[in-house]
């Protein structure tokens, strides 16, 4: 079993590197540069890693709350 909050950082740091690499897109990519086929793709790559962040984020915070409702009976 990971520690919980071992799993927190994970998170974060994940989170962290999906920040940085939207920056990066947003200053690297014009606005009319974005239409293209390779900027869509990366787009699409960012949002897939996020959708990751945001599932392990759901995991966990329905794990805490199971475990918040057990010692609560």
């Amino acid at each position: 079993m990971v520690p919980r909050s071992a799993e927190l950082k994970l998170i974060q740091k994940l989170q962290k590197r999906v920040l940085k690499r939207t920056q990066s897109y947003d200053t690297s990519v014009p606005e009319q540069l974005r239409v293209t086929e390779d900027a869509k793709d990366e787009a699409m790559e960012i949002s897939r890693k996020q959708g990751k962040v945001e599932g392990l984020t759901r995991k966990l915070a329905n794990k805490i709350n199971k475990e918040q409702q057990a010692s609560d009976r």
